[in-house]
């Protein structure tokens, strides 16, 4: 009796593993199409990365292009490709193991962030969150089969809210790709104090402004965001990027550690993602 039952428990065990596997292979595949599909450049992009490009801009923003150029003049790509780990947590659920990768454009803000949410030493949760500048492809799938979350609004506001923060966050996470920080027909720097500038995005009726702090070496610490609505969970929330460890990576100065805070209209902690880059490639 007791073999009989530990033999029906390991075949609704493997049952349930098999299930999951297949569900999580098919949104693999399905996260991977997306990028190679929406995501990449068709031809490789050259960017001028000369200092006459930055000359105008405020003292503590062109010190930062000194400091993350490293001396480089100019780059050739088709997308940069990260890896990103580490724990996020939410008050209400508790703390989740978060491992993925992001795929984004050179300099424009399109990009897609794949990747699970582990918990019992399990990847409960498949998440993709892709956005294309003028629509939004985001859902989290329970073990690649369920539905637990996805945008759909409809409402003209909710979509412009969103989509601005949406462009905020890839230029939030642009110090791992600090080209696309440089002024373009999306950024503008505007000029605060000696050590913070005010970093502007717009396109069309959306915009979103970033206040940065730098350090005296130039590297930026703090990006502070304004409040909007995030992730289609309904809520406004402002976000705090902490931006640490800085270390060469392709011949650029990055930060390999990126702590995000998103607070809501009484500044109360929503949720935290503490998190180290790594494999950060150039794709040419």
């Amino acid at each position: 009796m007791i073999l009989k039952t530990f033999a029906i428990l390991a075949l609704l065990s493997l049952a349930v593993a098999l299930f999951a596997a297949i569900g999580l292979y098919k949104a693999y595949r399905e996260n991977t199409d997306l990028i190679e599909g929406g995501i990449l450049t068709d031809a490789p992009i050259t960017i001028d990365l000369s200092p006459e490009v930055y000359a105008d801009l405020p003292d503590p923003v062109r010190r930062y292009f000194d400091y993350a150029f490293n001396g480089q003049t100019s780059i050739t790509l088709r997308g940069v490709d990260w890896d990103q780990s580490g724990d996020f947590m939410l008050p209400v659920v508790g703390q989740f193991r978060a491992e993925g990768r992001q795929v984004s454009r050179p300099n424009t803000p399109v990009y897609a962030f794949t990747g699970w949410f582990w918990r019992f030493g399990l990847p409960l949760i498949e998440s993709r969150d892709a956005f294309f500048v003028d629509h939004h492809n985001m859902r989290a799938k329970l073990l690649g089969w369920k539905t637990v979350m996805h945008t759909d609004y409809t409402d003209p506001a909710q979509i412009k809210s969103l989509h601005s923060y949406l462009i905020l966050r890839y230029y939030g996470q642009a110090t791992l790709m600090p080209w696309a920080l440089l002024p373009n027909e999306y950024v503008t720097w505007d000029e605060h104090d000696a050590d913070t500038a005010y970093l502007t995005i717009t396109h069309g009726d959306l915009e979103g402004r970033y206040i940065v702090r730098f350090a005296p070496n130039g590297a930026i610490t703090v990006m502070e965001g304004d409040r909007l609505l995030m992730e289609g969970n309904g809520t406004l929330q402002r976000e705090v990027g902490q931006k640490s460890n800085y270390q060469t990576v392709n011949g650029f100065m990055v930060p390999m550690h990126l702590d995000y805070r998103w607070f809501d209209k009484d500044d109360e902690l929503i949720s935290r993602f503490k998190s180290r880059i790594s494999n950060l490639k150039i794709l040419r």
